[in-house]
């Protein structure tokens, strides 16, 4: 958890996305520090339009977000170079190398590649003798890895991540975990964005979930289970209580 006199990393501050009638996203705030929050909720909730301004491609209509003090709407190039984001629907060079590729993305940012860090980086998810062959010859879960690696090239202090575990098996859930408690444990902050609500609650130590565009509450998993009462049972329960304000079997 961020100390009270730290810079957060993350700082979102009343933030509202508005589509005509339609508001997505509505006064939203938090800050993140050297940790992993989940971002949840139902499907049109707003967790990806929130997303998206975070790393800058939506404008808010209101509200200032930060990262590393940097105001994203006054300092987009400073803010941006600080964040590695994975989108939901990941689209990547296709006709590049995974090495290439990811060569290609320290230039995009600023960065010299980091040769020894791509090999390391593609051995830790089992694409290394891979490497070398074109990525649309992936499969869907080698491209979210490689996606991935490319989030995490040129030293990013922030990760914001939006579905990271699509496609991807049981062993390579865990490889994902593993990577993103190394970067939160060397001071970066991640803000992730799942329905897999074992690994948020693994993973996470606090959990922001929407409702309508708004924060439905915000806590640690344990802080939820006992607001709620539900201390047994799949962490997906004390979700569906609050972003959908009901009990699974319930009208």
């Amino acid at each position: 958890m961020p100390t009270e006199d730290a810079t957060p990393l993350v700082h979102v501050d009343g933030v509202v996305k508005r589509y005509g009638s339609l508001v997505a996203v509505d006064g939203v705030s938090f800050t993140v520090g050297g940790e992993i929050v989940g971002v949840l909720g139902s499907n049109g909730a707003g967790k990806s339009t929130l997303l998206k301004m975070v790393v800058g491609l939506l404008r808010p209509d209101e509200g200032r977000l930060r990262i590393a003090g940097h105001d994203v709407r006054v300092e987009p190039a400073e803010a941006r170079r600080r964040v590695g984001y994975l989108p939901e629907d990941l689209e990547l060079y296709e006709r590049l190398t995974a090495r290439e590729f990811l060569r290609f993305v320290a230039g995009v940012k600023g960065a010299v590649p980091d040769d020894a860090a791509i090999e390391a980086g593609l051995d830790h998810f089992g694409i290394l003798e891979k490497a070398d062959h074109l990525i649309k010859e992936f499969s869907l879960g080698m491209k979210k890895k490689t996606g991935l690696l490319a989030a995490l090239t040129g030293r990013p202090s922030v990760l914001v991540l939006d579905e990271p575990l699509n496609a991807l098996d049981a062993l390579s859930m865990r490889l994902v975990e593993r990577r993103l408690e190394s970067f939160r444990d060397g001071g970066g902050a991640v803000l992730v964005s799942s329905h897999v609500m074992a690994f948020v609650e693994r993973l996470c130590s606090r959990v922001i979930i929407l409702r309508d565009g708004r924060t439905a509450v915000e806590g640690t998993p344990a802080e939820l289970r006992a607001a709620t009462g539900l201390d047994d049972g799949p962490f997906d329960d004390v979700f569906f209580r609050y972003a959908l304000d009901r009990r699974v079997g319930q009208p």
